[in-house]
């Protein structure tokens, strides 16, 4: 579910470290923490160990680490038992929380065969964490520095020449409506107040990504949520010619958001897919998951709607890759599910392909318009690691 980024990945293929030993792993249960332990192996590169990910074993096809495992190469199975006398392995990590299974493979496994139990990752988990919060608050304040300087710009763009640009824009819609206007004229007049708008909404997008959002949380069903949002994506894909495949899980629950803007959101990433696939026809992937205590969306296209830019740039203010635009579709959308506590991500999947992994925490008390959601990033217990 979440994966490397184009960035990692490139730094990852093409330098390898010199004299750090190879350890062959699996994973024993596929949930959120197999997810997010897979996705810290592919963001940093390894230091005293370079690990090797032989497969990930758990029943339930929809796990988030097993599904995340095969959007990456990795080899999925439903029984771990030949994995517990397999030569090449060095490392199994337990995460499924059962007491029972971890004991079934200390009996079962081969002697020279370690065991990090979901105890342990737990443990550990706990001092990654720390690291992983500080960095977090280093490019916060980073991002904030960047996005002040950004905020005085648009201030004074906003102050210069929002009125007068609804000003010109109005007086030359108002000219086009008189009947004894010139063919030619209204012509020159309808290409004025094209290039009016698109100035009009470029500033409306800037002050859109600066201004601090006001949440207004209403208690949402998100299976009528996504339903409604679904039937306005396949209408919208029909007429660039795409089709649109749908997976929903079933009993998606009732919870607190803001159904206007993460409506928004959502919007905003197809915009990429939908723009590229209008060249091409071409299939929008668009999957609905509850993983533990999140809803998790993935969203993924067989053109290159996802893969024009690097993961860690494509979130970034006034960076895109299309003439005419801003740039400013992925920062806002960023900004709206960060407002809501949960996480986007953009990940490289093994085809070279991207998708856009999406997370929203399960909230069913009404958060405060003056605070946002706690994010909830790590597991909190030994059963969050497990499941």
């Amino acid at each position: 579910m979440a994966a490397q980024s184009t960035s990692s990945s490139r730094t990852k293929k093409n330098i390898e470290p010199v004299g750090v030993p190879d350890v062959n792993v699996v994973f024993i249960g596929g949930g959120k923490g197999c997810y997010d332990i897979l996705h810290l192996l592919n963001t940093y590169s390894p230091v005293k160990l370079r690990p090797h990910v032989l497969g990930v074993a758990d029943p339930n096809p929809e796990a988030g680490g097993r599904k995340y495992a095969e959007e990456i190469g990795i080899p999925t199975t439903d029984d771990y038992h030949h994995y517990l006398v397999d030569d090449r392995v060095d490392l199994i990590i337990e995460l499924t929380g059962n007491d029972e299974i971890l004991a079934d493979i200390h009996s079962g496994k081969r002697a020279g065969i370690k065991v990090l139990d979901h105890l342990a990752a737990l443990f550990l988990w706990e001092i990654i964490d720390i690291q992983e919060e500080k960095l977090r608050l280093e490019k916060k304040i980073s991002d904030l520095d960047t996005m002040a300087a950004i905020g005085e710009i648009a201030y004074k763009l906003t102050h210069e020449l929002r009125n007068p640009l609804l000003i010109t824009g109005g007086l030359v819609r108002r000219m086009m409506t008189r009947v004894d206007l010139p063919h030619g004229i209204r012509k020159r007049f309808k290409h004025i107040a094209g290039h009016v708008l698109h100035m009009e909404n470029v500033i409306s997008d800037i002050c859109d990504v600066i201004r601090p959002l006001r949440p207004h949380y209403l208690l949402t069903d998100m299976n009528e949520f996504f339903q409604h949002w679904f039937a306005t994506v396949r209408t919208e894909a029909r007429f660039v010619g795409a089709s649109v495949e749908f997976n929903i899980e079933k009993d998606l629950p009732t919870m607190y958001i803001d159904p206007l803007l993460i409506r928004q959101a959502l919007w905003h990433i197809l915009e990429n897919s939908l723009d590229a696939i209008a060249e091409r026809e071409g299939l929008i992937y668009i999957d609905v998951q509850i993983c533990w205590d999140t809803i998790a969306i993935q969203l993924s296209d067989s053109g290159e709607g996802f893969l024009c830019l690097a993961p860690s740039q494509a979130v970034q203010p006034f960076t895109t890759t299309k003439s005419g635009r801003m740039g400013l579709g992925l920062a806002l959308c960023r900004q709206i599910i960060l407002d809501h506590g949960g996480d986007l991500k953009i990940i490289e999947k093994s085809d070279g392909h991207n998708l856009i992994y999406v997370e929203l925490p399960i909230t069913y008390k009404k958060p405060s318009n003056s605070r946002q959601i706690k994010r909830r990033d790590n597991p909190q217990s030994a059963h969050s690691v497990a499941e």
